[in-house]
């Protein structure tokens, strides 16, 4: 083919994964909603676990340990409900009555508004000192979840929702049409190593992202949150900022499990040995911890949750560089067994 002939043929290729997209676009729009739902309700959870644990320290709990606390705590945390301190005016100074309330809406009139800023005069004179005011402690529940600055903020997050949905219901097609035109320049024990080490990247892909999204998540969320209540820092989760938070944190993590078939690439065309791999280990966890630390938010419980598996995933690496056999490699020219 000449390169022309090549140029025609990726057109052809990329307008039908195009094509596959939009279709799948089509189909995840329609699901994008519960998406949301879907990725808020660990940040829903984290908030109804930390004001459970704010409201029962403030009540003066400080064994966690016992039952009655864990009974409390769970009953707050699934019904989501907060503690709050009201002071009760007494019935008798109740002197402005729903009438006198109807009848000053009724007019907005100098003596309406007059008859109505005199009630209130009298409400505040008939008042009792406040130190007679006796406290009550009442539960409440609380709904606080995302929230949007921006009318068209939620219009653009269910087209983002929409998009990633349709991109993984439609990647089996984008990534045929891909390999029809990249397969045709390989030979074929170089697709063959594609075949092979491919459900393996895709594999590792997915187990980070499963990871972060369902165990990492929940630990930085429970972080963020404890550090921002201890500087007295009250949180209103925006939509735009945390569906972005979400989406990078696994995409981070599955990213970084790709660690075994790097090192076997770097190992397999020549440019670290295995015994280099071997020799190194000490300097690889403090590079793997220092990664981890720039992938994850700032506490260390997520860090340590991408370290570790890294570290693992770092041995494993070796292993594979160690025991797979070597063969001609990708790029090396067609060979005869004979």
């Amino acid at each position: 083919m000449t390169f022309g002939e090549h140029l025609e043929e990726l057109r052809f290729c990329l307008v039908r994964a195009i094509i596959a997209l939009g279709i799948g676009l089509a189909i995840g729009l329609f699901f994008a909603n519960d998406v949301v739902r879907f990725v808020a309700t660990p940040l829903k959870s984290a908030i109804q676990e930390f004001n459970a644990s704010k409201d029962l320290a403030l009540l003066g709990y400080e064994d966690t340990t016992t039952d009655e606390y864990k009974t409390m705590h769970r009953f707050l945390k699934t019904n989501g409900l907060i503690w709050q301190v009201v002071f009760d005016v007494p019935d008798e100074l109740q002197n402005l009555t729903m009438d006198s309330l109807e009848a000053a809406s009724k007019e907005k009139s100098d003596v309406d508004v007059r008859v109505e800023a005199s009630q209130m005069a009298d409400i505040l004179k008939a008042l009792p000192d406040p130190s007679e005011l006796k406290p009550r402690v009442q539960m409440v529940r609380d709904t606080k979840g995302l929230s949007s600055f921006k009318m068209e903020e939620t219009f653009m997050i269910w087209v983002k929702a929409g998009l990633i949905v349709g991109a993984v219901i439609a990647s089996p097609a984008i990534f045929y049409y891909l390999w029809t035109f990249v397969a045709a320049g390989l030979h074929s024990h170089e697709r063959r190593y594609v075949y092979i080490y491919l459900p393996v990247s895709v594999t590792l892909f997915v187990s980070g992202v499963i990871l972060a999204f369902f165990l990492v998540l929940h630990y930085v969320l429970n972080f963020l949150l404890t550090f921002n209540g201890g500087m007295d820092v009250t949180i209103e989760p925006r939509l735009t900022y945390y569906i972005n938070f979400v989406l990078l944190l696994p995409l981070g993590f599955g990213i970084a499990f790709q660690l075994p078939l790097v090192m076997l690439f770097l190992n397999r065309i020549g440019l670290i040995e295995t015994q280099s791999y071997i020799a190194s280990w000490r300097v690889a966890i403090l590079v793997i911890f220092v990664m981890s630390m720039l992938l994850t938010p700032a506490d260390v419980t997520s860090m340590f949750a991408l370290a570790v598996p890294l570290m693992v995933l770092y041995f494993v690496g070796i292993g594979m560089c160690q025991f797979i056999p070597r063969g001609p490699g990708l790029g090396s020219a067609a060979y005869d067994p004979a």
